[in-house]
């Protein structure tokens, strides 16, 4: 069947319509003319981030966080972000027309415009003066702080020094290293090379993602061609083409290309016989970032059942396992990650819920809980802090303009302030009268706690950091128990399902996709790339079509991330809703569907 395929390839390329083999052309063409113009929409909106590209190409209009802070001022970031929106799902209906085309047979079979086509798209990002993250930054910073100060970057302490040139970049707060060792070294020997050069250095990172990205596209071609010959042009178009992972790995940069080039790598090694390889393969994806060791289990059990001899699996084990150690010492010890895992705690903690329903839950269990709705929606780090009037000031128990009564606080009255002004209005807490009301903040200053409210509940609660609240603390509890063990769940069945190599994919992208809607409570756009690449080597199964879904939806995150702080907040709330609830309907329909369609005795798969 392999050997037949390159002429079956011909046969069809020559029995094909003039306009048939015109129409991938075509759609790339569009689709390019398109992609030159994200590097103009990017630069107005709310998570633009300068690439420094101009230090590298003289003729690209070099841009810094100031140009970009004076843009956003003059433009706004809200009509950015719906042509954003427009010009990505003009891109969206152009891969689709694609998918549809060829799943029908109606495109000849041309790899080298499917990847050349790929190659340009990823290749017009590079030059963009703008990224759409913030990430490539601490990439670079993590990489320096092993190559240059010699220091973990898994420590929660920050060791560098102040004129590094990214560390500017990195906001207010540093964050240890959430990526595996593997990466630590990756960035340590890419900053090794481009030294403080901070264009060039993001440049390499954006090179990296793509050269890694056509890789991935060549190994499912190469998959498919051995597994499902006739779904190989399907793959690659399915993972190649897509928008989401052109521009979160060509523009902004992201590393989930490199673990997913091992995942890759593992089920091309797999297919020609290299087991131990394979699961050294997806141990290093691991490494890279941590979510994909749940493959690793999986593949164990595919090799088990596929061996006939106990003989064969008990040397599997014995060789897979010394492998393995004989490759992490060396990664875990030259990475310095024995500092600590910060990923492993900061997954399952109470300030782990953003961009995701869980946060919609979340705040709904504080309700229940006994938390006002706006103690619930206070920024997770706020925290109280006392104040105290310098002259006599009004204390409204509910907001100006109401019936409510107004009494008269005293000189030097210390109240607890218990939500974050957003007005000249701020929400305390009066220990003397154990009311909550609203002051103006012009009649008073920052003060201590007076000695009677040491044994005020109400004080000791709102004193601690949100995150660090009993209320908030239950409410994370019951949500990881609950979700954690539907996942755990959901593992059992993939290990019961995965009895072949067809299958250990199909199981692996469902598993990569419940992981979204079950344990990752906050969760980025790029996310959806994962199951997007595992799926495109079963590009016709459910999972395939899902991680599709999820791509044409999450980027609506990078809309509603704009109302952060705005006057409409409740956009900024409620985005969940259209990034992962309207997919989710749609994922659910999708299963409905396929369920009807099987037959009444065969085996229901994904």
């Amino acid at each position: 069947m392999n050997s037949s395929q390159p002429a079956n390839e011909t046969r069809h390329e020559e029995s094909s319509p003039a306009s048939n083999r015109c129409l991938l052309p075509v759609l790339a063409g569009i689709a390019s003319g398109l992609y030159l113009l994200m590097p103009r929409i990017v630069k107005g909106m709310a998570m633009a981030e300068p690439s420094f590209s101009g230090e590298v190409f003289p003729w690209i209009h070099k841009i810094d966080r100031a140009a970009l802070h004076r843009i956003h001022e003059a433009e706004g970031v809200f009509i950015p972000a719906f042509v954003f929106a427009a010009v990505y799902t003009a891109l969206f209906a152009i891969y689709l027309l694609a998918l549809r085309a060829v799943r029908k047979g109606g495109t000849p079979y041309r790899p080298s415009i499917l990847i050349g086509s790929g190659i340009v798209f990823l290749g017009i990002q590079l030059f963009s003066p703008v990224l759409l993250s913030s990430d490539v930054y601490f990439y670079a910073l993590y990489g320096r702080m092993l190559s240059v100060y010699g220091v973990s970057p898994y420590g929660a302490a920050p060791i560098f020094a102040a004129t590094d040139p990214f560390a500017n970049f990195i906001g207010y707060k540093f964050l240890p290293s959430w990526y595996g060792p593997l990466w630590s070294l990756i960035c340590a020997g890419i900053t090794r090379v481009t030294g403080e050069h901070t264009g060039l250095t993001i440049l390499v990172f954006r090179g990296l993602g793509t050269s890694l990205a056509i890789a991935i596209a060549i190994l499912i071609r190469k998959i498919l061609l051995r597994i499902e010959p006739r779904q190989a042009t399907l793959g690659v178009l399915l993972f190649l083409w897509n928008p989401l992972l052109v521009l979160e790995t060509g523009l902004s940069a992201h590393n989930d290309v490199v673990m997913l080039f091992f995942v890759t790598l593992a089920v091309w090694l797999h297919l020609r016989g290299w087991k131990i390889a394979a699961i050294l393969a997806l141990i290093l994806s691991a490494y890279v970032k941590f979510l994909t060791a749940m493959l690793v289990p999986l593949y164990l059990l595919l090799v088990l059942r596929e061996s006939r001899a106990w003989r064969d699996r008990f040397k599997f084990l014995l060789l897979s396992s010394t492998a393995a150690a004989l490759v992490s010492f060396p990664v875990v010890v030259f990475s310095k990650s024995n500092a600590g895992s910060p990923a492993s705690k900061a997954a399952t903690s109470t300030d782990f819920y953003a961009h995701n329903f869980h946060e919609l839950i979340f705040k709904g269990i504080r309700r229940v809980l006994g938390e006002d709705a706006v103690s619930v929606s206070q920024p997770i780090y706020f925290q109280g802090y006392w104040i105290a009037a310098t002259t006599e000031a009004e204390f409204r128990t509910e907001p100006p303009g109401s019936q409510s009564p107004v009494t008269r606080l005293p000189p030097g009255r210390r109240v607890l302030i218990i939500a974050k002004p957003m007005t000249e209005q701020a929400r305390v807490y009066d220990p003397e009268t154990h009311s909550i009301g609203l002051v103006d903040m012009h009649h008073f200053e920052d003060s201590t706690r007076p000695t009677q409210a040491a044994a005020d509940p109400v004080v000791i609660e709102n004193e601690k950091m949100v995150k660090d609240r009993t209320t908030v603390h239950t409410a994370n509890t019951w949500i990881r128990a609950v979700t954690w063990l539907l996942f755990a769940s959901f593992g059992l069945l993939a290990a019961c399902r995965t009895t072949n190599l067809q299958q250990f994919l199909v199981w692996s992208a469902a598993s990569l996709l419940a992981s979204y809607f079950l344990i990752i409570t906050e969760f980025w756009p790029w996310y959806a790339n994962w199951a997007l690449a595992v799926g495109a080597l079963a590009p016709t199964r459910l999972p395939a079509r899902c991680a599709v879904v999820l791509s044409a939806f999450v980027p609506s995150l990078y809309i509603t991330i704009a109302y952060e702080g705005s006057h409409p907040l409740w956009v900024f709330s409620l985005r969940s809703l259209p990034a992962f609830v309207v997919p989710l309907l749609i994922m659910l329909s999708l299963l409905a569907l396929n369920t009807l369609r099987s037959r009444p005795n065969e085996e229901v798969h994904p």
